[in-house]
C-alpha cells in the first residue's frame, strides 16, 4: 500500500482470477477450525450470493408472531476464504466492486434489544418489497436503498467459536453502511490465511441501526481481495463521491445533550419519534424502524465540559422534501 496525503491509497492491484463462492456453504460464528470454502491469491475477485439474515426464520409477509428467530443461526456468513500468503500483521484490501440487493427485505425490533428496549418491550416485524432502488415505508415515505454487508472482515484470532454479534479488531459485525459498491475496506490480518468472511446483508441502514436491525435483504455482488505486507492498527475505509451511501439534500434533526453518550442518543431518538408521530402520522413502532433504516445518529461534539451532544438526523428527501 502507499500513502497519499496521509490517507491509505489502494496501490497497484494486478489482474487476478475470478471465483464463485458456493452460496450453500455458510457458517454462523467465527471459528478458526473451519475448513476454508475457497482459497484465493492476492488480487482475485470473489462473486457472492448472500443469504438474508434469518433465512427461513422470517419471510415475505411475516409478522412477529409468525417468525422463528434462532439467534444461534440467524447470521449466514459466507466463507471463510483463505488468502494465500496472508499472515498476522498483514492487511487485506477489499474493493467492493458490485453489490445488488434482492427483491424483498425485513426490519424489526425485538424484546430486550436495540437502543430503546424499555420503550419497545414487544416485538415488531415488517417486510418490504424492494424495487427501483427504494422501499416504501408508508404512503409518501420511501427510503433509497444502498446495499452493503453488515458483517465483513477477517477472523480476529483466538481459539474456539466466537459470537458473530459484537464487532472485533478484524471488523466482523461492524454494520458500516458506508461500505457500499465502489468503497474500499482495509482490514488487519490476525490469523494465517486471513480467513475472510462476509454476510448479514443490508439493503439500507441508518448510522446507529437503533432498533437492532437494518433493512435486511439478500445480496449478490463481487469483491476483489488484495494482500498487502503492511500493518495497520485499525480498520480503514474510503467512500467515493458516487457512493449511494452519501445522503444529499437537507435533513431535520433532534438533539440529545447529556454527560452519558447512550442517554444522549436515547433522548435524541425519543424526540424524533415524538416529532414524526405528531407531524407525519407514523406509529411509534414504524418511526423506530424508519430511524434504523435511514436515520443517522451523529456525535455533534465531545469536548464541552464532559457533556456530549448527539443528533438524530432524518433526510428530508424521504418525505418528498429537498
Amino acid at each position: 500500500m502507499t500513502m497519499a496525503g496521509g490517507v491509505l491509497a489502494p496501490g497497484r492491484v494486478g489482474m487476478g482470477r475470478e471465483h464463485v463462492i458456493d452460496p450453500s456453504v455458510i457458517h454462523h460464528q467465527w471459528d478458526a477450525d473451519l475448513a476454508p470454502v475457497l482459497a484465493i491469491e492476492s488480487g482475485d475477485v470473489v462473486h457472492y450470493d448472500l443469504k438474508v439474515a434469518g433465512e427461513g426464520q422470517v419471510w415475505p409477509g411475516a409478522r412477529y408472531e409468525d417468525t422463528r428467530f434462532d439467534f444461534d443461526t440467524i447470521y449466514n456468513l459466507s466463507g471463510p476464504v483463505w488468502v494465500s500468503g496472508a499472515e498476522p500483521g498483514d492487511t487485506l484490501q477489499v474493493d467492493l466492486l458490485d453489490l445488488r440487493h434482492g427483491d424483498w427485505g425485513w426490519a424489526a425490533f425485538l424484546p430486550g434489544f436495540g437502543l430503546l428496549p424499555e420503550d419497545f418491550p414487544h416485538g415488531y416485524v415488517r417486510t418490504f418489497t424492494l424495487r427501483d432502488h427504494i422501499a416504501e415505508i408508508a404512503p409518501g415515505i420511501s427510503i433509497p436503498l444502498a446495499p452493503f454487508c453488515g458483517t465483513i472482515g477477517t477472523h480476529p484470532g483466538g481459539p474456539g467459536k466466537i459470537s458473530p454479534f459484537p464487532p472485533h479488531h478484524g471488523c466482523g459485525n461492524i454494520d458500516n453502511r458506508h461500505l457500499t459498491a465502489g468503497s474500499t475496506l482495509w482490514v488487519p490480518v490476525h490469523v494465517p490465511g486471513a480467513l475472510f468472511s462476509c454476510g448479514d446483508p443490508h439493503a439500507a441502514q441508518g448510522d446507529g441501526e437503533v432498533s437492532v436491525t437494518a433493512l435486511e435483504a439478500p445480496l449478490s455482488g463481487s469483491m476483489r481481495i488484495t494482500l498487502h505486507k503492511q500493518r495497520i492498527s485499525v480498520p480503514r475505509f474510503r467512500v467515493p463521491a458516487s457512493s449511494r451511501a452519501i445522503r444529499t439534500g437537507g435533513y431535520q434533526a433532534t438533539m440529545g445533550i447529556s454527560p452519558d453518550l447512550m442517554e444522549g442518543s436515547k433522548a435524541a431518538v425519543r424526540a424524533m419519534i415524538e416529532w414524526l408521530v405528531s407531524d407525519c402520522g407514523l406509529s411509534a413502532d414504524d418511526a423506530y424502524l424508519l430511524f434504523s433504516m435511514t436515520g443517522d445518529l451523529r456525535i455533534v461534539e465531545v469536548v464541552d465540559a464532559g457533556v456530549w451532544t448527539v443528533a438524530m438526523t432524518m433526510p428530508s428527501a424521504i418525505f418528498g422534501g429537498e
